[in-house]
């Protein structure tokens, strides 16, 4: 007889792209995740698994198992969260956010959701928006925090929160903390590469505005574009949060510009074909503990018992 267990393992494995990572994603062994698929395919006249490549992949009669398998998961999944207490949800959650938001509200966030669901299995992952946007889709990742910058009709986005930026510069680099565009675009400008969300929102507000950079030194590590800036090599874009230590040491101070810079607008995002009424719980709690403004070691005494719960 079919188990639930072995409905998780066909569904891991695909969205893993392995046996190896489905045994991570289930906390077990990788020869418990053989057994199980092994134990599942002996039910069917048909194979599930193409056995002539290295990957896992599915045959046509495995697709067809693999959709009835993630509507009974789906459904159980509502059944449990629905009449079971929140201490009891057991469920793994693989969670992804940017960097911005591992070194403000991220130690809020866990510490809010180990309280109220105890027993969850938390994986996190630290990414770019893309590269958390595509694990998200191909089912590697069961949500993400992302800069809303991509569009997909197979996803929901839900708003949780916005990251206020500013140019940033070593003292001494610049003669005045004003710059109008045009003095602006003649600098050295360090931004974020078009592999990021925040990248891609700066390039489209460049483009707005007509502005065409003299010189660019891009790197997608907001740690490495802050240090760039201190040594005097350009002005950065940089979230306020990622700025403050530098600008009270007085490694960097900001420049002023006639129109405001481009604020970061950050949606939880999952499959619309297995957000569960847990996911959604777990973006309310991002919803709460989102504050990409401010560093998480500078969050006031009030919050120390939730980061010990971290």
């Amino acid at each position: 007889m079919t188990t639930f267990r072995e409905l998780e393992a066909l569904a891991a494995v695909v969205d893993m792209g392995s046996f190896k990572g489905a045994a991570r994603s289930l906390n077990t062994s990788q020869s418990a995740v053989s057994r199980l698929i092994q134990d599942f395919e002996a039910e069917f006249a048909l194979p599930l698994f193409s056995r002539d490549q290295r990957a896992a992949r599915l045959t046509v009669a495995g697709q067809e198992a693999l959709r009835i398998a993630r509507a009974i998961l789906k459904q159980r999944a509502t059944l449990t969260e629905r009449f079971c207490s929140a201490e009891l949800v057991s469920a793994g959650l693989r969670f992804g956010v940017t960097e911005l938001a591992a070194v403000t509200w991220l130690p809020r966030f866990v510490g809010r959701l180990r309280e109220l669901y105890p027993k969850v299995h938390l994986e996190v992952e630290v990414g770019s928006s893309p590269e958390l946007h595509d694990k998200v889709r191909s089912g590697r990742l069961n949500m993400a925090v992302v800069v809303d910058v991509i569009r997909s009709t197979e996803m929901i986005r839900i708003p949780v929160g916005a990251a206020a930026t500013g140019w940033f510069s070593a003292p001494g680099l610049l003669h005045s903390d004003r710059l109008s565009l045009n003095e602006l675009e003649r600098q050295t400008l360090l931004l974020q590469g078009p592999s990021t969300g925040a990248g891609r929102r700066l390039e489209a507000w460049l483009k707005e505005r007509s502005m065409k950079p003299a010189n660019v030194i891009q790197s997608d590590s907001l740690a490495a574009l802050s240090g760039i800036a201190a040594a005097g090599l350009g002005i950065a874009n940089l979230p306020r949060a990622m700025a403050m230590d530098a600008l009270q040491r007085g490694s960097l101070r900001e420049t002023q510009i006639p129109v405001d810079p481009p604020d970061l607008h950050y949606v939880a995002i999952a499959r619309i074909d297995t957000i569960s009424a847990f996911h959604r719980s777990v973006i309310e709690v991002a919803q709460l503990s989102c504050d990409f403004d401010t560093p998480f070691h500078t969050l006031p005494a009030l919050c120390a018992q939730e980061l010990r719960a971290c």
